[in-house]
């Protein structure tokens, strides 16, 4: 029991699942052959006779594909794919809503602050759930995963016949269902299938003033987006209190990560770790199928307080 496997979703696609953002891009597309993405699109509100507001599900995907794919296409190795979408999300443009708008003036050729202010507070609250619906969207693409054509890896049976600790990252109950893992032995950090899931970024910049001097009166609805698309890593630790405290006791000399991405939003669960266990004596052991960024990962637990050493596995089959 002193072995703890940090899972990320690489693992459920070396198992031949179609999880990767990428797969979720083209699950939307998929089932709405109409998005157009090459236009900014404020989605029309609909008004229910019950006194709901609706938004038309072509005009919502083709605003999140427009914003997304902004975002993303300005890293040089984007190929259109949604590779950084999580990232992604704490960095979306709202610009093109307003930007074409003349401000309000009064009869003397004054910009009409109020005026102009309501106006923008008006388009900005369209806005709020129409991009929030991502993550309604994720969570719905999330539960449509089937796991019944998996197959066991061997080697990776092997590391896993004298159990351990498990902190998965994937939504899917591939190591319980595969590999037969005890419930009690993995903390799905982020939720799983058809549970309460957390998805989103990790920015944690406030641009509430920077909004206000662009477009005076979007700042409330604005800020509220960036908030509701936050990752909620402070809930997710809440919820897992337990599976952390007992890595204490749990005597871990070593660590393995398989198909995990270190990326900047998950550092704090990796400070977690390594505030609870003294890893001085502890081996981190990378995958050696992602040797070309095992010094990055180095570099990131090194920030995160890891003193221990680092090695390599292999998985073939």
């Amino acid at each position: 029991m002193n072995k703890l496997f940090i899972i990320g979703n690489g693992f459920d696609g070396s198992h031949g699942l179609e999880t990767s953002y990428d797969h979720f891009r083209k699950y939307l597309l998929s089932n709405n052959p109409e998005i157009k993405m090459d236009e900014f699109i404020v989605p029309t509100e609909i008004y229910e006779p019950g006194g709901g507001v609706s938004y038309r599900e072509s005009e919502v995907l083709s605003m999140l594909f427009y914003l997304i794919n902004e975002v993303e296409s300005c890293t040089k190795e984007w190929t259109g794919e949604w590779n950084n979408i999580e990232s992604s999300l704490g960095y979306l443009s709202f610009d093109e809503a307003f930007d074409w708008l003349d401000d309000i003036c009064d009869k003397d050729g004054d910009i009409n602050y109020f005026k102009t202010a309501n106006r923008n507070e008006d388009i900005a609250s369209q806005l709020v759930i129409p991009t929030t619906s991502i993550q309604h969207l994720f969570t719905e693409w999330i539960n449509t995963i089937n796991l019944d054509s998996v197959e066991t890896k061997r080697d990776f049976q092997k590391l896993v016949n004298d159990q351990g600790c498990f902190l998965t990252f994937n939504y899917t109950e591939t190591l319980e269902e595969v590999y037969g893992i005890q419930e009690d032995s993995i903390c799905h950090i982020h939720g799983k299938q058809n549970e309460e899931i957390f998805f989103g970024h990790g920015n944690f910049e406030d641009y509430t003033e920077r909004y206000m001097q662009k477009h005076i009166g979007s700042q409330d609805s604005l800020s509220k987006i960036n908030r509701q698309l936050r990752k909620r890593t402070d809930k997710a630790l809440d919820n897992n209190s337990d599976f952390f405290y007992s890595l204490e006791k749990a005597g871990i000399k070593k660590i393995y990560s398989y198909g995990f991405s270190f990326s900047k939003v998950d550092m704090v669960y990796l400070k977690k770790i390594c505030n609870q266990i003294n890893t001085k004596n502890s081996i981190w052991y990378f995958n050696d199928f992602d040797v070309s960024n095992h010094n990055k990962f180095k570099d990131v637990l090194r920030k995160c307080g890891y003193k221990g050493s680092f090695n390599t596995f292999h998985i073939t089959k």
